[in-house]
């Protein structure tokens, strides 16, 4: 990690989670108004934000953002639904005697009732990258993360959160072997999933994959991950499995929301910088990937979450075989679609997504789309929010002809096909 990341025992906590200034935001631009809240904290207003308190749980995108000298998490606040109500027992029960492993081999029989062992962790660690990048639009911001070789050619799953909005993408094997280039083949924003390639790469060890079915409660896993984006060897934490199925509805202060389902739910002492990585089984297999932490209320000075969540290594490589094949319902190959727009996150309770800014040359440029312009509709999608809008880009293509309707600051409405740009970054 750059200088910029380090982390230093002996600097104050990190302040609380959010997306660093000049983030570009979804699929069409930067939006100044993300920044860091400030430090310390302000009491929260009466009203509905004090029960959301009782309500909600923070959960953290575990990638590792550095502004500055620091590091911090993205924060959102968020509901938790359970889906598995098993009670938490140590041990688990060999349940699955052949688990595909994803990558042409087998697992051994269930997950076992202890831990990885130290040949089978060394062996993991061979496979798995920290992932380094520069957050587009910013001449500070980075970001730091993890990812699974998957092929020997190079192929890398990590979250999509981790590459999200980010240029300059590098990824260095084991934490002190080469240093590659990365290329983004694709990415399901949905479901926070990406494939990434190691430009030049070839003859590379690849992680072993597991059978995330067989699964259940009580299961001893082991974590694996670039924690806090220091680089190294992976750092590893011991943790459990304590719910299954879980559904995750995540949403920040201006109310984009993300919902993830199935996740697994594990106690562990999860990291900034361990997104992406390897959670594993005592037989050393792969059985999930490092998604977010869970801290309780709004805002902690915690660095650590007691609590994670995992996709599911079934689940995360049927996503990575619809990226391959170019299709499926949250697929998206290559950059981001471009409109070219700069929305304020909240438009003063207006309807629509408000136009704050404009690119010159961009798709939105050319029909006419100026400051003070709310869009309302894009490629049939209604846009009554900035949140409506990244959700609508989600899922265009770069090249794609869409047909997006706005009002004018004279209420004039205008409905023009516009073709949508690529950009440099992918979202």
């Amino acid at each position: 990690m750059t200088s910029d990341m380090e982390y230093r025992p002996f600097d104050p906590p990190p302040p609380p989670p959010g997306e660093p200034p000049g983030a570009l935001y979804g699929h069409w631009s930067a939006d100044p108004a993300w920044g860091p809240p400030a430090w310390p904290p302000t009491a929260h207003p009466t009203g509905r934000s004090r029960a959301m308190r009782r309500t909600t749980v923070a959960i953290l995108a575990v990638a590792c953002i550095g502004v500055g000298g620091g590091t911090g998490w993205a924060l959102t606040s968020a509901a938790l639904s359970n889906h598995s109500t098993a009670s938490l027992t140590p041990g688990g029960s060999d349940t699955n005697p052949s688990g595909s492993t994803g990558n042409g081999g087998t697992s051994p029989s269930g997950n076992g009732s202890g831990t990885a062992s130290a040949s089978d962790i060394a062996k993991i660690d061979a496979a798995v990258v920290d992932i380094n990048a520069a957050v587009a639009g910013s001449t500070t911001a980075t970001v730091a993360g993890t990812g699974m070789i998957i092929t020997s050619s190079g192929e890398v799953l990590t979250n999509n959160h981790v590459i999200d909005d980010t240029v300059n993408i590098t990824a260095q094997v084991d934490g002190t072997g080469p240093t590659y280039k990365v290329s983004v083949i694709g990415y399901d924003a949905a479901d926070d999933v990406a494939l990434v390639k190691l430009q030049g790469a070839s003859g590379l060890p690849t992680v072993p994959l597991g059978d995330s079915s067989s699964l259940s409660v009580g299961d001893q896993l082991t974590v694996i991950g670039n924690a806090l984006g220091r680089g190294g060897t992976p750092a590893e934490v011991s943790g459990v499995v304590a719910q299954l199925d879980q559904t995750v509805t995540a949403s920040d202060e201006s109310g984009d929301q993300e919902t993830l389902t199935g996740m697994i739910q594990v106690e562990a002492n999860i990291q900034p910088g361990d997104s992406g990585g390897p959670e594993i089984n005592a037989n050393g297999r792969v059985v999930g990937m490092t998604t977010a932490g869970q801290e309780s209320g709004i805002s902690s000075r915690q660095s650590t979450a007691t609590t994670g969540f995992a996709v599911p290594i079934n689940k995360a490589m049927q996503i990575i075989n619809e990226i391959r094949s170019g299709s499926g319902p949250n697929i998206h190959i290559g950059n981001a679609a471009l409109l070219g727009v700069k929305v304020v996150t909240s438009s003063g309770g207006t309807t629509g997504a408000l136009v704050d800014s404009t690119t010159p040359g961009s798709p939105a440029a050319s029909v006419g789309i100026t400051a003070g312009d709310r869009i309302t509709s894009i490629g049939g999608h209604a846009v009554a929010s900035s949140n409506d809008l990244h959700n609508a880009m989600a899922g265009f293509a770069n090249g794609q002809s869409v047909s997006v309707t706005w009002i004018d600051t004279a209420g004039t409405s205008h409905t023009a096909t516009v073709t949508l740009g690529s950009a440099s970054f992918p979202d």
